[in-house]
């Protein structure tokens, strides 16, 4: 009897040490992300929370079911009572109709279990025909700039080309990303030729002339997509156009020409934004379209943005209707971009 009361207060006054130390919850355990078209990078954020009486552990980071899902730990370790978001991104892509159930492991020192699996699911819906992903977009994605001067520019320039004089280009160096395509012009090329070997010797590989310059661009499309300022009879400029250096012919750039319309407040887009891009409500967008200079033998690809796609989609759906059938918006707006290349390319005012 005394040997069985004892072993009694044995086990009592040790499972309490047993049971203590670090404990590992997770909310939710399964996230559903409900319905997405293809392209979106779902983010599925998990709170993880040590509910134990000792520092909870992470061993490793978490794996992941496939590579199309990462989710990098924010720290390591854990005090009793501490809790942190575990995000996990889920790209869509390749994924249209198709229900998905993806697992992320995640490792810990919990003596409950070393291993603890959560789960992300939902359904992956066909994009729609004027719904494309951020990566889309940035796969097409370049920046052109008109090496003339400001009034030149002001009479007629191409559609969504940005202003840098040639004589201030080096100053624009450290904002100009090395990662994106890059076409540069002015009236004849001898000025866009320099510009882009200048860049090339700096370490960026994605740049180009267009060939001829404007007056190239003149004679290979005519005046398709040049904004010409009120009053300005559209002639070509002066000289003989050069066609050296690393370049794009007219014709090649003008079959895939893009322009951004940015739908958001001018608060937002002046915080930044694609250079180039128009900022218009969705009620200033039929006028717009309406005074969209010609497109000629080319083709012209209009990216509508805003914040979560909502207000862009619709703009893309009517103008489709409305004789543009490469409008398309970008899936869950410009955060899209955000979550897959951060602050590239968004440039704020001034």
């Amino acid at each position: 009897m005394r040997k069985g009361m004892a072993l009694a207060l044995t086990l009592l006054a040790v499972g309490p040490a047993v049971l203590a130390g670090p404990r590992l919850v997770v909310d939710p355990e399964v996230y559903d992300f409900g319905t997405v078209a293809e392209g979106l990078m779902v983010e599925a954020v998990f709170t993880l929370t040590n509910a134990g009486d000792a520092p909870l552990e992470f061993s490793r980071q978490p794996a992941t079911s496939c590579g199309c899902t990462s989710a990098p730990l924010p720290k390591s370790v854990l005090a009793p009572g501490e809790s942190m978001e575990l995000v996990a991104y889920f790209d869509s892509t390749n994924f249209g109709g198709r229900q998905i159930r993806k697992y992320v492991y995640v490792y810990t020192n919990d003596p409950t279990g070393e291993r603890r699996t959560l789960a992300i699911v939902g359904y992956v819906r066909d994009a729609a025909p004027y719904e494309s992903s951020a990566s889309t977009l940035h796969a097409g994605f370049y920046i052109l700039i008109d090496l003339r001067t400001p009034e030149e520019y002001a009479r007629g320039h191409l559609l969504g080309a940005i202003n840098i004089p040639f004589p201030a280009l080096t100053s624009w160096l450290d904002r100009l990303p090395k990662r994106l395509t890059i076409y540069f012009y002015d009236a004849t090329g001898q000025q866009a030729a320099q510009a882009t070997q200048m860049l090339r010797d700096q370490g960026f590989y994605a740049v180009q002339a267009v060939a001829g310059g404007l007056l190239g661009w003149w004679y290979a499309m005519g005046d398709a997509f040049i904004v010409w300022a009120e009053g300005v009879e559209p002639t070509p400029p002066p000289g003989e156009p050069y066609y050296g250096g690393n370049t794009v012919k007219p014709q090649e750039l003008a079959n895939s020409y893009q322009v951004i319309l940015d739908l958001r407040a001018p608060e937002a887009f002046a915080a930044g934004h694609f250079p180039g891009a128009v900022n218009l409500s969705l009620q200033e967008v039929p006028d717009w379209a309406q005074a969209l200079p010609s497109s000629g033998t080319g083709r012209l690809y209009i990216w509508v943005v805003d914040e979560d796609g909502t207000v862009a989609c619709q703009a893309a759906q009517w103008l489709r209707g409305s004789g543009y059938p490469h409008a398309r918006c970008v899936i869950g707006g410009l955060h899209q971009w955000e979550i897959r290349y951060g602050e590239l390319a968004l440039w704020p005012e001034g």
